[in-house]
């Protein structure tokens, strides 16, 4: 009998007694030495190895033998009872049981110096010293969810900070906590969250990025020699931890690439913890060559009351929302490999519902065990876990049935060979069908559920009445409603060992007996052995990009002739009527003439105008968390093409006003901000082909106000805080840099700083500045200041009081980037005038017009056309202020910005002269692809009205909307970023 099995277990006298290191117990209690078997068991010994009547035998928590074996002599035998033994599952990222980091509001105009004073000093955000198993409480009640859900261990950590430390893997379950540490540092664990750390820097994505790549290099000059020069243990503890399993921690599909992108270039290969959106850009993960660890937390269906509701819904969210919980599945196509955790799960309670869910939708039984037990076993270097063969820990989970049947409930889960009861096993399982009569009436029983909690119903034909059922150890009891009976209940009480067959009476309302009998037709089917697989559900497909105007496919380059158009060639032939240009493989190959098409897509240019694509010199769309790393006066070592967000669709509305290239900008809150990220607007690629090929580097700086922090509105602490600070920080800064490339030259274990390494390369003329600037006399300043360290300014952009110094600026061979017509929005542009751009362009001064402005670039064109009504410029010169112009600022004029042989196929076809007021974009290539048609425009509109439409309706009749499990439309007005824009902080627009 298992009672009795049991209570050997509850009382298991001690083999033998050994004293505890460092303490005397206090009870008679020892390390139980038995050795156990558990029989009659269908066992997985790992994830794919299934053993029919099978016997598991272990001892002091650990797995002597499985299979088909025999039960040794003087095991303490269980009786199984067909139950179904998997290794249960392990978590890789659980931060349960260990204590809390105390979190804190942060303020930026707080600390710009690590807040701790010893010998850990680094920065307050990187906690590489931090161990988990130090602060491991071992609370049962931290874990008992996951113990409930078929856990057996976890990798804890301190989650705080973007450098977190060193991870513990546990095992669940009571017991002392110096018995459950099964690896004291399992795996080194990174984040791009700040979390407790009082200091300001970083206050971007972009900053945790530069922050994790100096640590890396910090860490490597430490181990080589930085010893010697000083001591921090933090740094100590990174080179330690370093060579650990490394998971960091990502909060959407593009942080995975960036991540990657580190861990190339510190030679690492991170484990990622997933967001839920990677099956977006599935192919991308899988070149990482990386692991995920995915969180099975989906977006809650929206509330949808009205017709606003409808209006302010992304089609890209509502897309989320049904593709989320595929996200495994469209990973495991793609051989992505991965993992499962709980991390996230707001009810812990529906994992292995969410478990079931997964298989329903195209996952294997097979991958989902493997992705709970081998997978995170390999990712932690836990040989013994995850299977359950001779050596392995004795960790497992009993249950009713397969594991994947939605009756299936977990009896037990043992860990390391102690037991731990989740729900008691049933004597018996009355589960079945029944012929069933009621006074003399015939009737149709059937018993199903959980075997620990069996509900049943009962008709007759196709009429069906209610069962309130009640099982006990020793008694089965019911009270019936039956079919064409409503008024009358008829209850029952009879013995369990009775409940295949039963002859004897009812009792009915009026207490009166009636006759009653029950026989047994056939058992119980679980749900997993009848399933047939859901077609009917079919989610939608995948867009690239992730967003309105995406495409399931990407274009692809072609072959065009455009014909008898209205050329802007932007060179010494001018603009040009009746002109052909012919494109093929992304380049422009001929321009003439009556040109043959040659298998070439034919376009009708006639009575249209052809330009190169708009070069927007100053943009900051498409970028995420963040356009100024406002934590420090100088931030050169953050890279905006780490923040390269490629599904904003500002991208496609700036399509389709012409804009084919642009130069992501840092903003303006620190006098040397960060390094530009350069792209061509190729909508639906990725971060990496959105780039332009070999551009050279270029780098934010910026004068007046906002660098003096006059507009922040915070307690501001940080250098400069006048004007005349902003020159001496970049004389500072200089002669660091100058001091730095000394050091290099002479000392090979040098500190390599990428902040210094980057202001290096300003005075190499391998990096560009363009400077955010306003007042003549900054602008005098600055290119003082390169004059002294014998560098040349690139841009200038804003430049509103460039009329002033234009003379000078010409000295110097500096370009200008402006607006048309800006005035009067801050202090400092009282003295704009609306002929700046003409002025300087007479003065000799290269000149672009940029719109700083997601909104304003796409009518770039009609910013230029302002050129020609102040200042009487040239048509075709004002046209190359957005186009030939910004390309040569940019130094890549050489691929862009004029119609020739051998240049890009960056083109535009506008409906009228592109200066016009009426011009609209007919036709964008970008590398000769055709990304913006106006012609298929209503299309694509119909397409996302038809998408929202579709997914609206799923969601209304979905589950979780008929019970209420819904959540509020977001009605905030996503922030386009600006020069001053501080992420997650109110803030006026100005520039």
């Amino acid at each position: 009998m298992l009672k009795r099995v049991l209570m050997v277990l509850s009382f298991s006298a001690v083999v033998g007694i050994h004293a505890q290191v460092g303490y005397w117990p206090n009870d008679t209690k020892g390390k139980d030495k038995s050795v156990y078997a558990v029989k009659n068991i269908t066992l997985y010994q790992d994830y794919k190895t299934k053993v029919e009547n099978a016997v598991l035998v272990f001892q002091e928590g650990k797995v002597i033998a499985s299979g088909k074996v025999a039960i040794p002599k003087d095991a303490v035998v269980l009786d199984g009872r067909g139950s179904y033994v998997y290794p249960s599952f392990i978590d890789p990222y659980a931060n349960v049981g260990v204590e809390k980091a105390k979190r804190n509001e942060y303020n930026p105009g707080s600390l710009y110096l690590p807040a701790d004073a010893t010998s850990a000093a680094y920065n307050d955000a990187v906690k590489a010293d931090t161990r988990a198993v130090n602060t491991f409480t071992n609370q049962l009640k931290d874990y008992q969810d996951y113990l409930n859900q078929g856990f057996g261990s976890v990798l804890s950590f301190n989650e705080d900070g973007i450098v977190r430390g060193s991870a513990v893997l546990i095992g669940l379950g009571e017991g002392l906590a110096t018995d459950k540490i099964l690896k004291e540092d399992a795996a080194f664990l990174l984040s791009f969250n700040k979390g407790s750390s009082k200091m300001a820097y970083p206050t971007s994505m972009a900053g945790s990025v530069a922050l994790i790549r100096q640590a890396y290099l910090d860490a490597e000059w430490y181990a080589k020699g930085g010893s010697n020069i000083q001591k921090n243990t933090n740094l100590e503890a990174f080179n330690k931890y370093k060579k650990l399993p490394t998971i960091i921690e990502t909060s959407e599909k593009w942080d995975v690439l960036r991540a990657d992108k580190i861990g190339d270039e510190a030679g690492q290969q991170f484990v990622f913890l997933g967001s839920g959106n990677e099956y977006q850009r599935a192919k991308e993960i899988k070149a990482t060559n990386g692991t995920l660890i995915l969180p099975l937390e989906y977006p809650k269906p929206y509330q949808i009351q009205d017709a606003l509701d409808v209006e302010d819904l992304d089609v890209a969210d509502l897309k989320h929302w049904e593709l989320a919980p595929y996200n495994a599945v469209f990973l495991a196509k793609e051989k992505v490999p991965f993992a499962l955790t709980m991390y996230k799960l707001k009810d812990k309670g529906s994992f292995l519902e969410k478990l079931r869910d997964l298989n329903k939708k195209g996952l294997s039984k097979e991958e989902i065990l493997q992705a709970l037990t081998e997978k995170p076993a390999q990712l932690l270097q836990a040989n013994d876990l995850g299977k359950l063969t001779k050596g392995a820990y004795a960790n497992f989970i009993m249950t009713s049935d397969d594991l994947f049947s939605k009756e299936s409930v977990i009896y037990e889960n043992w860990v390391l060979g102690k037991q731990n009861v989740i729900n008691r096993m049933p004597e018996t399982d009355v589960r079945g069908e029944y012929k069933v009569t009621v006074n003399n009436q015939p009737y149709d029983l059937k018993i199903k559920g959980k075997i620990t909690r069996p509900e049943a119903e009962i008709s007759q034909g196709d009429k069906k009445g209610k069962v309130k059922l009640a099982v006990a150890d020793y008694k089965i009891a019911m009270e019936l409603k039956l079919p064409n009976d409503s008024l009358q209940n008829y209850r029952v009480i009879y013995p369990i060992t009775d409940f295949k067959s039963r002859n004897g009476f009812a009792v009915n309302k009026d207490g009166n007996n009636v006759p009653f009998s029950i026989n047994y037709v056939k058992g119980f089917e679980p749900e997993a052995k009848r399933q047939v697989p859901d077609k009917t559900d079919e989610p939608g497909k995948i867009w690239y990009p992730f967003s309105a105007f995406g495409s399931e496919t990407l274009p692809v380059q072609q072959d065009y002739l455009i014909k008898n158009a209205t050329v802007w060639t932007n060179t010494s032939k001018g603009i040009v009527k009746n002109l052909d240009v012919k494109v093929s493989k992304g380049k422009i190959v001929q321009v003439g003439e009556n040109l043959s098409s040659s298998g070439a897509t034919v376009i009708n240019g006639a009575n249209m105008h052809l330009t190169n694509g708009i070069f927007d010199e100053h943009t900051h769309i498409g970028l995420s968390r963040g356009v100024n790393e406002a934590g420090s006066n100088n931030s050169a070592e953050v890279r905006m093409s780490d923040a390269l967000n490629p599904d904003d669709v500002n991208f496609y509305r700036q399509l389709a006003g012409g804009v084919t290239s642009a130069q992501q900008l840092h903003g303006s809150a620190n006098p040397v901000g960060g390094q530009s990220s350069v792209v061509k607007f190729k909508w639906g690629e990725n971060m990496e082909n959105m780039r332009f090929p070999d551009a050279k580097g270029y780098i934010k700086f910026a004068l007046g106000e906002n660098v003096k922090q006059s507009n922040w509105g915070n307690n501001p602490n940080r250098f400069p805080q006048s004007r005349g600070g902003v020159e001496q920080a970049f004389d500072f800064w200089f002669t660091r840099a100058q001091e730095y490339q000394k050091e290099k030259a002479g000392n090979k274990n040098y500190r390599k700083d990428l902040r210094l390494e980057t202001m290096a390369e300003i005075l190499n003329a391998q990096r560009f500045i363009t400077c955010h600037s306003y007042v003549q006399s900054e602008i005098n300043m600055l290119m003082n200041v390169a004059d002294r360290f014998n560098f040349k300014v690139q841009t200038f952009t804003h430049i509103l009081e460039g009329y002033k110094v234009a003379d000078k600026m010409k000295a110097h061979g500096v370009n200008a980037s402006t607006f048309s017509d800006w005035w009067a929005y801050k202090e400092e542009v009282r003295e704009a005038i609306p002929y700046n751009a003409a002025l300087l362009l007479q003065a000799g001064v290269n000149t672009a017009i940029n719109s700083d402005d997601a909104e304003m670039a796409r009518r770039l064109n009609q910013e230029a056309g302002k050129a020609v009504k102040y200042g009487n410029v040239p048509q075709e010169e004002a046209w190359k202020m957005v186009t030939l112009n910004p390309a040569k600022m940019m130094q890549v004029d050489h691929r862009v910005g004029s119609i020739e042989t051998g240049k890009d196929a960056d083109l535009v076809l506008w409906t009228d002269n592109p200066l016009s007021i009426y011009a609209k974009v007919d036709k964008t290539f970008v590398d000769g692809i055709l990304y913006y048609d106006a012609s298929t425009q209503a299309m694509k509109d119909r397409m996302v009205k038809d998408e929202k439409n579709r997914l609206i309706q799923k969601m209304l009749f979905s589950d979780d909307s008929k019970k209420g499990n819904t959540q509020a439309v977001n009605r905030e007005v996503k922030v386009l970023y600006h020069c001053d824009t501080l992420e997650g902080e109110e803030h006026n627009h100005e520039h």
